[in-house]
């Protein structure tokens, strides 16, 4: 699903195995919304840990084919859901946020989200001494 949103090769069949062992990740936090035809076509990915009662979603996305239908916000619904029936007290998600990805902010606006705060990267390029 990751690659099919993302247009991504990176994400491999033992990346994913791999990811699946880091913790907080476990798979009762993860939903799909399936395509009638039985086409995964959007996701929502929760990392929740249990001691400090706190979701994270990372990643979210819909395949571009099914866009605009709502379902990223259905599938961050569910997951909501999920975080809460285990007890979760708070839920974030760290989108870049800027105006060259205006569609997270409105999906996660559209859930109840609001900004707190704002990452800022800063580079500059070294040159070697001469």
């Amino acid at each position: 699903m990751h690659r099919a949103v993302w247009n991504s090769p990176q994400i491999t069949a033992e990346r994913y195995a791999a990811m699946r062992e880091v913790w907080p990740y476990r798979s009762k936090f993860d939903v799909m919304a399936i395509s009638p035809e039985g086409k995964a076509v959007a996701y929502c990915q929760g990392w929740y840990d249990e001691v400090s009662g706190v979701g994270v979603f990372e990643p979210v996305g819909t395949a571009a084919e099914y866009r605009q239908l709502g379902l990223s916000r259905a599938t961050g619904i569910a997951v909501l859901h999920a975080f809460a029936a285990a007890g979760g007290k708070l839920a974030t998600v760290c989108p870049r946020g800027d105006s060259g990805y205006p569609i997270p902010k409105l999906v996660y606006e559209s859930l109840g989200f609001q900004a707190y705060s704002r990452t800022r990267t800063y580079s500059k390029e070294l040159r070697r001494p001469r």
